[in-house]
């Protein structure tokens, strides 16, 4: 049977964020984080292969899916991300909580970690090729494409909800289906949460196209391995085979290696697929999630050795 999914929206700062929600509210938390240009429905295949004695959160990240955006005007940063996680963990008043990010969510899981020690008793990251380093000789190009790249291009990042071009709700959903491997029906419940009916079979784009240009943080490779591997966060790394064949994991490497963690606290599996092989195929990462959420590091080094 499946799980119950509901859905409302939350008071924050700026707004409000749109939560998904699986589960009773009775059981240990799970906060669930999609990456750029996506929503918290993209979880959905996912939960329903877990365990469920869990209360599942999935969020809209400001100015994606339903969550309204943040101010206009400037860009905004990883770091601007990362407290609205902590606005969601406040609206429910968790102590600790597991954190299960995709992408930019895994990337935000890791800062959130650091930013706030003891709050997540579990960190599981889905595919996480969207943090990188930035050495001082590199600096220009980021700053670039960062700031130059925004200001050059204000009109399209500040881009008001109403004003975004019309496309056919049908090539929409082709180029979407295409794009990420995405079957029929996660594809039209993406695409509902990215979009407004303009007519005539037609829709309009309504994300916050800063989403696309979140500002990371410019860390040495040095400054990231000792702050990213030098917490004792019990940590379960998902990758895709897809993504590790095309080198898209830059040169942090070295948080996806096991040897990494002074604590020997992080365990690394792969799994055939793409980068949205956790919406395609979750029945492929549910057995190591569902190990590694109801017995931790022990269950998964157990689960190897079978």
């Amino acid at each position: 049977m499946s799980l119950l999914e509901n859905e409302w929206y939350i008071e924050v700062p700026w707004g409000r964020m749109c939560v998904i929600a699986w589960g009773s509210s009775q059981d240990p938390p799970v906060l669930l984080c999609h990456g750029a240009v996506d929503s918290g429905v993209s979880f959905r295949p996912l939960v329903q292969c877990l365990p469920r004695n869990f209360y599942y959160i999935g969020i809209d990240l400001p100015g994606s899916g339903k969550s309204d955006r943040y101010p206009p005007g400037l860009m905004f940063s990883a770091c601007d991300l990362v407290y609205s996680v902590e606005a969601v963990t406040k609206h429910f008043r968790w102590e600790t909580f597991v954190f299960i990010g995709h992408s930019l969510g895994a990337a935000l899981g890791k800062m959130y970690n650091v930013s706030y020690p003891g709050k997540l008793s579990k960190l599981i990251d889905l595919d996480p090729i969207n943090f990188y380093a930035i050495e001082p000789e590199d600096f220009p190009k980021w700053y670039n494409y960062y700031f130059k790249n925004f200001f050059d291009n204000y009109e399209k990042y500040n881009m008001l909800k109403g004003s975004a071009p019309i496309i056919s709700k049908d090539e929409a959903l082709s180029s979407l289906k295409k794009k990420r491997g995405l079957p029929d029906d996660l594809a039209l419940a993406t695409l509902e949460r990215w979009s407004e009916p303009a007519g005539e079979g037609l829709i309009r784009y309504t994300y916050d196209q800063r989403i696309r240009l979140v500002q990371i943080t410019p860390l040495s490779i040095n400054h990231i391995r000792k702050i990213y591997t030098a917490v004792s966060t019990p940590m379960l790394v998902i990758l895709a085979d897809e993504s590790v064949s095309k080198g898209l994991f830059r040169n942090t490497s070295f948080l996806q290696e096991e040897a990494s963690y002074p604590a020997r606290n992080c365990r690394v599996r792969t799994v055939a697929g793409n980068h949205d092989v956790h919406v395609i195929a979750p029945h492929r990462l549910a057995p190591h999630v569902a190990a590694f959420l109801t017995g931790g590091i022990e269950a998964l080094d157990s689960k190897a050795k079978l």
